[in-house]
């Protein structure tokens, strides 16, 4: 839970303006491939390392 939260409260300063939040279900499949992808970093192919970052954005890991 709190994941999500601390989601929401980033997407509120840093999401554009009209971007749609994730629903709970969205953010926990979303979050789950970007452990996965995490969890195999050193080993990533280009496309994986692609969507580490489009995952990463999503979720707003990119935030300090």
């Amino acid at each position: 839970m709190k994941g999500y939260l601390e989601y929401l409260e980033l997407h509120s300063y840093f999401a554009l303006p009209g971007h749609p939040k994730l629903s709970r279900s969205q953010f926990d499949q979303l979050a789950a491939e970007y452990v996965a992808l995490v969890a195999k970093h050193p080993s990533l192919s280009g496309d994986e390392r692609a969507r580490l970052g489009e995952l990463k954005a999503a979720l707003f890991r990119d935030k300090p």
